[in-house]
Formats: C-alpha cells, sequence, structure tokens
C-alpha cells in the first residue's frame, strides 16, 4: 500500500494510514457489524443464547423478548407491546430501523398468526423452487423415481453447468 495522493509525508514514506472500522464487502464488515449488535443489545439487557449465536433473550420479571438477528433483518417477539416499542426505541438510538409490523414472511418461510400460536409453511419456497427448475406444469407421482435404480459414478451424461442443479438440491 502506498500513502494515498495529497497525504504523502516525505519524512514517513513507508508509513500508511490506519483504518480504525471495518470495509463493507470485506469478510470482516460481517463479524465487525455482529460485534457491534452484540455488543449493543447486551448493554440494553439482552443475554446471547448459548445454542445460537444469532439469537438474544430479554428477561426482567415478566417481560420477555426474544430478537433473532440474520445479517441485518431481525425479528423481534416479546411478552408484550409495551416492551416491543420499548426495544425498537432503544435499538433505533443506535441504528437505522424500520418497523415493518408483524412477521408474515421471512427467509422463505410464511408465518400466520393463530389464537394457539403461529403456524409456519415452507409452501412458496417450495413452488419457488419447483418454478425454477421448470417442473410447475408435472404432476405429481407417489413414487417420483426409480425405487432400485442402478447408480454408477461413470454412467450418464454430466451436466453441462451443474449450478441450476446444485441450486435445487
Amino acid at each position: 500500500m502506498n500513502q494515498p495522493m495529497g497525504f504523502h509525508d516525505p519524512h514517513h514514506p513507508t508509513h500508511v494510514c490506519l483504518l480504525k472500522k471495518s470495509l463493507y464487502g470485506l469478510k470482516q464488515a460481517a463479524r465487525a457489524w455482529y460485534k457491534r449488535f452484540a455488543d449493543f443489545v447486551s448493554r440494553i439487557g439482552f443475554v446471547n443464547s448459548r445454542s445460537d449465536n444469532s439469537l438474544f433473550v430479554y428477561h426482567h420479571g415478566n417481560n420477555m423478548a426474544y430478537l433473532l438477528l440474520y445479517v441485518d433483518d431481525i425479528i423481534l417477539t416479546r411478552s408484550s407491546d409495551a416492551l416491543r416499542k420499548s426495544i425498537i426505541d432503544l435499538l433505533s438510538l443506535e441504528f437505522a430501523v424500520k418497523d415493518l409490523g408483524p412477521l408474515h414472511y421471512f427467509l422463505g418461510i410464511a408465518v400466520t398468526r393463530h389464537t394457539g400460536g403461529l403456524f409456519l409453511s415452507q409452501r412458496k419456497y417450495a413452488e419457488d423452487i419447483i418454478e425454477r427448475a421448470g417442473m410447475a406444469s408435472c404432476k405429481s407421482s407417489p413414487t417420483p423415481v426409480d425405487t432400485k435404480p442402478k447408480l454408477s459414478a461413470s454412467s450418464g451424461t454430466p451436466y453441462d453447468d451443474p449450478t441450476l442443479f446444485r441450486s435445487l438440491a
């Protein structure tokens, strides 16, 4: 690396600039974002789950909240609407926050609320895969393939571009 134009120091020609933040687009940027987020939510009372690093739990008296982080999307579920508003207000002090209201769809999973809880469905996700494979007009079969195939690593013709197949599998 060279000294940037306009900042050349003839007394220290080998010195370069030290950037004290992460650059977006680098592998370290995601880790820096996660650390900043995790540090902030721990300061407001959330505890990181031992089973899943992207899950944060808040428990104070009768108030409970679960916060799930995926890249830069957050799912927040809580015991009261006042707690939801309080958490969103605190998050908006540190981050750009947009409240999209009740959860309906996230990462290929449709969410429907019922009195007894939530119904999660991946129907649309499965339909999108079938559409991408060009099989939307195909009829279903109880056994879609031969149950006793004779497979061999050397038989058959390889795909020209296996990318589509891999994305479907």
